[in-house]
């Protein structure tokens, strides 16, 4: 009974996400109700506090052409995050804590600033940090398949610039933002967001296109 309702709560969210016109953030991996708290209000930035193991995404933000791009605001407390992009390809309904999040698989890619990795198909050491209070900005672009990360809006110097290049980023389907994490939280800044973004997405030539 108390799976049940937990699972019409995080679809009433879901509801009312869509009905105020905005994206949709929902769980898509770990324990209903009880892997992470989401906090939203129409137009604003969403919360995500983490009690365990869980992955969130929003994948009716998928992007097929163009650059997408996304922030988050790093929490306190921080334990394992995963954070970037994901294709259709990405497993979802796993309604069961799930040990495996952003870029542990191959249709996904992610970066971890708490433990300086990159994720995709397992960790990788990677010199890139954060600490509470960081605004991190996420872009994908779907048309030269890269990944690129900034830290308070600098894309380039300490890790900051392009974590991945890779034709899975191009993917018929295109990408969307996902976000795994065990404890701790973020606030998420999706393009939806009525008070906008902290920073700007990568200028063109960034790209080397």
């Amino acid at each position: 009974a108390e799976r049940a309702a937990a699972v019409a709560a995080e679809e009433a969210a879901a509801r009312a996400q869509r009905e105020a016109g905005g994206l949709v953030l929902k769980r898509l991996r770990g324990e209903p109700g009880l892997c992470a708290a989401l906090a939203w209000s129409p137009g604003e930035a969403r919360r995500l506090s983490f009690h365990q193991f869980c992955t969130f995404g929003a994948p009716d933000a998928a992007a097929s052409d163009g650059v997408l791009y996304y922030e988050l605001v790093v929490g306190e407390g921080l334990e394992n995050p995963q954070v970037g992009f994901a294709t259709d390809g990405f497993e979802s309904g796993r309604d069961y804590y799930d040990g495996d999040g952003v870029g542990d698989c191959s249709h996904s890619w992610g970066i971890d600033g708490t433990r300086c990795a990159r994720w995709h198909e397992g960790d990788e050491e990677y010199d890139f940090e954060w600490a509470a209070g960081d605004v991190i900005g996420l872009a994908a672009n779907r048309a030269t398949g890269h990944f690129a990360v900034s830290r308070n809006g600098a894309w380039g110097g300490g890790g900051a610039g392009v974590l991945f290049s890779d034709a899975g980023l191009r993917c018929e389907g295109g990408v969307f933002p996902v976000v795994s994490a065990e404890a701790g939280s973020f606030e998420v800044r999706l393009p939806d967001a009525a008070s906008g973004f902290a920073h700007s997405p990568p200028p063109v030539d960034f790209w080397g296109e």
